[in-house]
């Protein structure tokens, strides 16, 4: 009977063996499968990421962007027309002026150089610490000279055009741009930049500096 009992044991010690040989396989199994789908996933996701330009690393800005945008923080943040900082003005509306080339002299008379929707998109990208922008048409879409306020632009505001940029042999930049915030409030300069440690930088200006 003893000798019964220990092959009905031994039998079921074997059986139970088997089923835990099973579910270790099975586990280990599940296991494989698993980790194949995840690598795939991560494969499907790369490979999405790469077929789709949402996901890729955003392009540098242009120079041309950088170098009106330079121009721009020189006119606005430190050589306003109002003699004291931080800047006062509180927007800042940019001309988007016809495909005829304009003055080579900056003036509230100039109808400003037109800007490609893709330059003003890149100008507004970088203005974070500017004034908000407005690009408009013609400096009289924004002018009110009866109006009442720091300036007789809306907003407190001030007109800004430019003239498009023009390459020096010495490897620099003149933009000319122009700020107009009244009757007797107004400037026009031409800038000269250079490239300051990978950035195009204000370094001065050039030729004739209007301004009342």
């Amino acid at each position: 009977m003893l000798c019964g009992k220990g092959f009905a044991l031994t039998a079921e010690f074997s059986a139970a063996a088997s089923i835990v040989r099973c579910v270790t396989i099975q586990a280990a199994t599940s296991v494989v499968v698993l980790a194949a789908a995840l690598v795939g996933c991560a494969n499907t996701d790369i490979a999405a990421d790469q077929l789709n330009p949402t996901t890729a690393r955003p392009q540098p800005p242009s120079e041309q962007s950088e170098q009106y945008v330079a121009a721009l923080h020189q006119l606005v943040l430190v050589d306003h027309p109002f003699a004291r900082a931080p800047s006062p003005v509180r927007y800042l509306y940019i001309v988007n002026g016809s495909s005829k080339p304009p003055s080579p002299v900056p003036s509230f008379g100039n109808e400003g150089m037109q800007i490609e929707s893709e330059l003003r998109n890149e100008m507004t990208a970088q203005s974070g610490d500017l004034p908000p922008i407005e690009f408009i048409a013609s400096p009289d879409q924004r002018a009110d000279p009866e109006r009442s306020g720091l300036t007789v632009v809306e907003n407190d505001g001030v007109i800004i055009s430019f003239i498009p940029a023009r390459q020096q042999e010495n490897g620099g930049v003149h933009v000319g741009a122009y700020l107009w915030c009244g009757v007797d409030c107004r400037l026009g300069l031409t800038y000269a930049l250079d490239k300051v440690d990978g950035h195009w930088t204000v370094t001065g200006t050039t030729g004739p500096i209007s301004i009342s």
